[in-house]
């Protein structure tokens, strides 16, 4: 991916999260920076057409993202649990989806590891064996579980001593 793109990609997300009036606003620019992404990725390994397509179905693309969020989703429940968190509460996906806080864990890694690595793998013609080995070693050596739980302290100590308002 091209590096100047991806920068300002991301900064004009950064800009719009920063001035989001609620959390349907930030739903919304999430969905938005994962479509770019997505983009990105696609172009990035000349992947073709693609669609997203959850569940299951579709390409090996598809298949492989699906295959790598339940990964990410594992490790945001361990997050979790360690930190004695309730992985049902409601922060952003917890008002739409049941174990939201296990969700939104899990969006602190998924974009930036299990994306681009389903598309790298299904260029390479991996199968799942392969794409999931290559989902471990590096959810591994990114410390992708020590990543959330760092994160998940700062974020309940940021909201804690603001008293909630952030």
């Amino acid at each position: 991916v091209d590096k100047q793109t991806l920068t300002a990609v991301l900064e004009r997300s950064r800009q719009d999260l920063s001035q989001a009036p609620d959390i349907t606003h930030l739903l919304t620019q999430e969905g938005r920076l994962t479509k770019t992404i997505y983009a990105l990725a696609v172009k990035a390994v000349d992947y073709g057409e693609f669609t997203r397509i959850k569940g299951g179905a579709g390409d090996f693309a598809n298949r492989f993202l699906d295959h790598g969020n339940y990964l990410a989703y594992g490790l945001g429940a361990t997050a979790t649990w360690v930190l004695g968190l309730p992985h049902g509460v409601a922060l952003l996906h917890g008002k739409t989806r049941r174990g939201g806080l296990v969700f939104d864990a899990a969006d602190l890694v998924k974009d930036a590891l299990i994306l681009p690595l389903a598309f790298i793998s299904s260029s390479a013609g991996h199968d799942e064996r392969e794409f999931r080995q290559s989902c471990i070693q590096t959810l591994t050596s990114f410390s992708a579980l020590d990543y959330m739980i760092d994160h998940l302290k700062l974020i309940a100590e940021t909201l804690g001593s603001s008293g909630g308002k952030s």
